[in-house]
């Protein structure tokens, strides 16, 4: 008998557990913006570029997912993104009059309000470097909440084109892809670390600056961004650029047959 009521109790018990986080699911808004975080906006796409292959410097062939970052400022592609690794407060996340969820539903809520987390990030690339930007895919970190602390870890990936400076791009042929990597390291009281825009503030003014930069040659453009960014800590970022330089001397490229797959 005393079995039979324990198990009758354990019942009762998950049943009103889980009767609790289906009134929960259920008073979430039904037009949340879920959608970015899940269905990626970068499709497989394959518009035809004025020239579909590239060199580099040492004569061979650059990866496609590289020459469409480059060259393919028509749509979005997945090589020309900003990756972004942040920390944000779960109430922030909450809309009027909304309260945090019972501990088991807090990673739920966190990754169907992940796109949220990225609100603020497209308004300054557009106000520098992009002409048109999206948030690509939103997701909380598995096992980043912090239910004492109410913060989570979020990654981020947005993608975008670039501005048209309205220069015409060299011959192609008679040139080579030249890249180089630019980081930016903010101690965290710095001006830089006081949010995630404005440590991509800091991070594109870097960028601009290395564009310019003595022995960087012609159409020079940022291909991949990144950001690392937890209140009271240093801020860790990073860029991709490229450019094109002359071929060097004695050098000389025959078209391929096929060019270099992605990778």
């Amino acid at each position: 008998m005393l079995r039979v009521l324990i198990g009758t109790g354990l019942l009762l018990m998950a049943v009103g557990f889980g009767a609790a986080g289906w009134q929960y699911w259920q008073t979430l808004p039904a037009a949340e913006p879920a959608a970015a975080a899940e269905t990626p906006l970068v499709a497989p796409e394959k518009a035809p570029l004025r020239q579909s292959w590239l060199i580099s410097p040492t004569g061979g062939l650059i990866t496609q997912d590289d020459v469409q970052a480059y060259l393919a400022q028509d749509r979005f592609v997945p090589g020309r993104s900003l990756r972004v690794l942040r920390q944000a407060n779960l109430a922030d996340l909450l809309v009027e009059g909304e309260k945090l969820p019972d501990v088991p539903f807090l990673q739920v809520l966190a990754d169907i309000r992940a796109p949220r987390v990225a609100e603020g990030l497209c308004p300054v690339l557009l106000d520098g470097i992009a002409q048109d930007c999206a948030v690509n895919a939103a997701h909380v970190v598995e096992g980043s909440v912090d239910a004492v602390a109410g913060t989570a870890m979020f990654q981020l990936d947005l993608v975008y084109r670039l501005k048209d400076d309205g220069a015409e791009l060299p011959d192609l042929a008679a040139h080579v892809l030249q890249r180089e990597a630019v980081r930016l390291d903010l101690d965290a009281g710095a001006e830089g670390a006081a949010s995630p825009a404005a440590a991509l503030g800091a991070l594109l003014a870097s960028v601009a600056a290395a564009c310019t930069a003595e022995g960087v040659g012609e159409a020079c453009r940022p291909i991949r961004l990144d950001l690392d960014w937890v209140p009271g800590r240093p801020v860790s970022a990073s860029a991709g650029i490229a450019w094109l330089d002359p071929l060097p001397k004695g050098m000389f490229v025959a078209p391929p047959l096929d060019p270099a797959t992605g990778g």
